[in-house]
């Protein structure tokens, strides 16, 4: 495997969890201003649009994770054990 192959991939989990991060900070704006007169904790019905968005972008984002870690296992299962 050469050196720029790793370098990407490294790259790649950098960016990753730079997204978990970033979702996860902005998500502290709504634990913050969340009172509980205003319902269920983390109910759609009293978030602003901003967090919908960021925790609707932050489930989607895992289950693209989910489906690349599904496509590497397949990937490594078809050149080790098929072969």
């Amino acid at each position: 495997m050469s050196i720029s192959k790793i370098l990407k991939i490294f790259l790649l989990i950098i960016l990753d969890l730079f997204v978990f991060v970033f979702c996860g900070i902005y998500m502290m704006g709504y634990d913050d201003s969340y009172q509980e007169i205003q319902g269920e904790y983390f109910s759609f019905s009293n978030m602003k649009v901003e967090y919908k968005i960021v925790w609707g972008f932050y489930n989607f984002w895992i289950l693209l994770n989910c489906i690349l870690l599904f496509y590497v296992l397949f990937r490594l299962y078809r050149k080790f054990v098929l072969k």
